[in-house]
């Protein structure tokens, strides 16, 4: 079991299910790498639907203007969205965004999923010595979802979503 407070959202990047933007159904991307925040490899990131047949290579994405410079020409670039119940690279939802009483729960994929379903369902949430960090899933979490009166019904919600 991996511990939540040592794992980070993007140290799951490497492989993201996400919900086809053709046919609504899981596609897949992937040749993220994990704590990338500059996209160096643009032609390795891709979307692929074995559905529909969808893809999508990241350097043939349109990219958005992040500043101009000082001769006024406009830079651009891909702007990478972590933290957010939509895939970083192509902005695409999440397929596992789960909705609860209290608000959404999302993954970028199952172990992803799985690693957040042990931490609520964990009574015992131990560090194991290690050290604070603001970047954890733990700390990522919204507080109704570490909280313990919520801990049945979530993890319920969660195996009742996996099963689907």
């Amino acid at each position: 079991m991996s511990n939540a407070y040592a794992l980070q959202n993007a140290d799951f990047l490497d492989h993201i299910d996400v919900v086809c933007p053709k046919c609504a159904k899981r596609a897949v991307v992937t040749g993220g790498k994990p704590n990338q925040y500059l996209v160096e490899d643009e032609q390795n990131i891709r979307c692929a639907c074995a559905h529909c047949g969808f893809v999508a290579v990241l350097n043939e994405a349109s990219k958005s203007t992040v500043f101009v410079n000082s001769r006024d020409v406009p830079v651009k670039s891909h702007v990478l969205y972590f933290n957010s119940p939509c895939d970083p690279f192509f902005q695409l939802p999440v397929w596992y965004e789960i909705p609860t009483t209290h608000g959404s729960l999302w993954a970028y994929n199952e172990d992803h999923l799985t690693v957040i379903e042990n931490f609520i369902a964990d009574k015992i949430r131990s560090r194991n010595d290690i050290a604070l960090k603001n970047k954890s899933i733990a700390s990522r979490l919204p507080v109704w979802a570490s909280s313990a009166k919520n801990r049945e019904y979530l993890v319920k919600t969660i195996k009742k979503f996996k099963e689907k």
